[in-house]
Parts: structure tokens; sequence; C-alpha cells
């Protein structure tokens, strides 16, 4: 049997686990695939898992559902020794390390949110790349409004209420776009609030934002965002984040008690532990069949793989070239085994897509543009396609179907960012953080 380890469970590791799972038997194929967590999340809903749009259970998806026919061991990664082809983890709940050999090795783990040295943005910023994540700010937009609803000054409620996203990237604008509206229709619930005193400002270093998408397409967007009451400031960045307000390059300051850091991602710190070779930013240089540079038994694909286009350009990081990805690899992966040449394909996107709230989206698809309703319902369209399993699809379309009929359901979840050591607590004054009780989980700030 050839042996095949998988390290990383996410959109490209889960998808090359899938696909080889299904022809192991057949080929004399052994698939191990090895993540921390048991499952991977759906990310492009993962802002209307946290805002409420959609029940976060239903924007994970089982990793042992999808990749069956592979096994999969829930553990954390702690060596590579690739002379001896073997991979050392420590499996959930364990005390002592165990191993897996293999004789062919995928790295698929994935990035992390890049995180500048602002100063005070380790401290009070937060991300926006786990279920987590997304749930923490859920709780803390509602911590925010249940003290803004006890403040009197017109002045403290608007800072309170005032959230900066970072980043004018997909994510930064879903995450922009969404949480606005969540914040305002959440303050109708709160008789001491106007939801016009809950306000986003969306903050982009270049002179546009969503540089993937053609530039009328990013000018509608920004004219969208301002028409709701967004603030939408281009050409700077951020230079410190306190507990109360943002201190911008161009020398400005918002009064703000929030900052999500959607600018940039940066390679799973594990990355550096194994040995092989990387860039000067970490990531792992890969030929065009996806095989590491100057190995013949280790390959990447995903966010963390540096694999270059025909032209010499690198592709995106992004979960739907890393499908595409994995499709090509699991078929290199079958000609290596049978001693075979490999293939180099150029793997080509078909379009993006990004929601804007209030129903509204901007998209390219194979060439088209749409922008606004047209372009929302093309975005769920799609993504409740791409859905793995039909029962999962069915209860995204019926949470998606109860948020057009019903208000979402205000209330916290329980899931708190505790404060790091020898730090205070990010939440403002009045807003307590609780203790940890059995069944809520927390977890340190900015953990890949």
């Amino acid at each position: 049997m050839a042996r095949i380890v998988i390290l990383g469970g996410g959109f490209g590791g889960a998808t090359l686990a899938q696909r080889l799972g299904r022809r192991a038997r057949r080929l004399g194929l052994e698939v191990s695939l090895v993540d921390r967590h048991n499952y991977f999340v759906f990310t492009p809903l993962l802002v209307e898992a946290g805002t409420g749009a959609l029940e976060p259970r239903h924007a994970v998806v089982p990793l042992r559902d999808f990749v069956r026919g592979a096994a999969v061991r829930t553990a954390e990664v702690v060596g590579l020794d690739a002379a001896a082809r073997r991979v050392t983890f420590r499996g959930t709940g364990k005390d002592e390390d165990e191993s897996l050999d293999y004789d062919h090795l995928v790295v698929a783990l994935g990035s992390v949110t890049k995180l500048p040295p602002v100063p005070g943005l380790a401290e009070h910023g937060f991300e926006m790349k786990s279920l987590t994540d997304a749930v923490i700010l859920r709780d803390r937009a509602i911590g925010l409004l249940e003290q803004a609803d006890a403040t009197a000054d017109p002045e403290a409620r608007r800072a309170l209420l005032h959230f900066v996203v970072v980043g004018g990237n997909f994510s930064g604008v879903e995450v922009a776009g969404e949480l606005m509206v969540f914040v305002r229709e959440a303050a109708r619930a709160y008789p001491n609030v106007h939801p016009r005193e809950c306000n986003v400002t969306l903050v982009e270093i270049a002179e546009r934002i969503l540089p993937a998408l053609d530039a009328d397409l990013a000018d509608y967007a920004v004219r969208t965002l301002r028409r709701r009451g967004m603030r939408v400031r281009l050409a700077t960045s951020v230079r410190a984040v306190h507990a109360d307000r943002v201190e911008l390059t161009d020398g400005s300051d918002l009064a703000a008690h929030t900052v999500i850091w959607c600018a940039g991602i940066a390679p799973n710190p594990l990355v550096a532990t194994l040995g092989l070779p990387t860039d000067e930013r970490g990531w792992i240089r890969c030929e065009p069949t996806l095989r590491v540079e100057g190995r013949t038994d280790v390959w990447a694909l995903g966010d963390g793989a540096l694999v270059p286009r025909p032209g010499g350009a690198p592709y995106a990081a992004t979960a739907q070239l890393a499908v595409r990805q994995a499709a090509l690899l699991a078929d290199n992966l079958v000609r290596a085994v049978r001693g075979e040449p490999l293939e180099a394909r150029e793997i080509r996107s078909v379009g993006a897509l990004a929601a804007l709230g209030c129903r509204t989206a901007v998209a390219k698809i194979f060439g088209v543009k749409l922008s606004g309703f047209a372009a929302w319902f093309l975005w769920r369209t799609v993504y409740l396609a791409k859905m793995p399993g039909w029962a999962r699809k069915v209860r995204v379309a019926l949470d998606w179907a109860m948020d057009l009929v019903f208000p979402r359901t205000i209330v916290q979840l329980g899931i708190h960012r505790p404060p790091k050591e020898g730090c205070p607590p990010t939440l403002p004054a009045g807003v307590a953080l609780p203790a940890t009780q059995p069944g809520v989980h927390t977890r340190p700030p900015h953990q890949g």
C-alpha cells in the first residue's frame, strides 16, 4: 500500500483526501489526514454564521463525513523527519507522541492572519479567520450594545458602537457590510440606542478595495457602502490601536472600541519547523506539478504553497483555487505512485463574488459582471451549491429562508476572548469577561 499523509484539513487538504479516499481501495492507497480539528470551516459563510444569518454549526463540515475512505487523525503535528519519511503528532487527549510513516507527504496547513507590529494590535485587535472568531465578534457587538444602552452620553455611545475593519479585500468588505447590517438591526432592541449611532469604518491602504475585481465593481461597492452610512478610508492604514481609539497613518484618530484586522495572511507557523524550502516570506516553494522544490516525496497546496503559474506569477490564496489544486494533486499523486510522468496544467479561476450586506453584492463570473441583488442572489446560489452534503444544503437554505422572514435573535452565545497574561481585558469598562464555565470554551487571541 502506498502511504499518503495529508497535513491540514482545510479546503485543499480535505478535498484531496476526499478524492484520494474514493480511489484508495482500488489503487492500493492508504490515505491519512491529520488536523487539529475534526471539521473544516466553510469560510465563505463564516461572516453570516457570526452575524446570525446562519446557524454557526451549519458553516462547519465534519471531516469524517467528507473524506470517507481516508483515515482522520485529530492531532497536533509536532515534528517531521524527512529523511525517515515520518510525521510525529500528538493526538487529542494524549500525553505521548505518535508517528505516521509515509511514502508521500502533502502539506496543506493553510494560513493565519498576518499581524504586523502595530502597537496595541495584539492586545486589542480581533480577527475573522475561524468560527470562534466570528462568534466572539458577535458576542462583543451585543455586549457593547448592552453597555451603550446604559450609557447616557451620546458621544460615548457612538464610540462604543464604532467598529473599524482593516483591509479592503473580500473578507474585510464582507465583514464590514454584514457587521453594519447586524448591529443596526440589533440596535432596534435597545430603547436608548439609535441605529444611526452604530457605525463601521473600512480602512484600506491601497487606492481601491477589492483588487481581485474590476475597478468599476470596486467603485460600485464603495458607493453602496458609503450610501448606507459606512465610512470608507482609502490610501491609509492603522498606526496604533488603543482600547478606545484608533490612530491612522494620515494623522487622524477614530473613537472606536473594536478593530477587526482582515489585512493580509501569513504562512502557518508550523511550516517554518518542517525544514522545507520556502521563500523570504515563509511560503513553501513548489513546482507547477505541486511537488515541493527539490523533493520527490513532499507536495503542497492551498494558501501555504507558492505555486507558479505558466507565466511565473504565483496563484492567489483562495479556497476556489485550493479545491482545483487538490484535483490536480490527486491525479499527480496517483501518477507518482505508478511511476508515470507528472502533469502541470494551468488552474483557472471561474470568477469572484463579494457580499456587501443588505442583499447586495458584486460579482464577476465567467467574465460576466453583476452587482446589486442579482449578484447577491448568485452569491448565495453558488455557495449553496458548493456546500457539501444534501442535508447541510437543506439546513443552510432553511436558515436563509428564516432570516428573510424573521428578525435575528440578539443573544450572546457565551464565547469570549480572555485577555493575554499581563494585558488588560479588551472589552471596555463595564463589560465583564466571564469566568470559564463548564461547556464554555475560550482560547488565546490570534491562535493559528
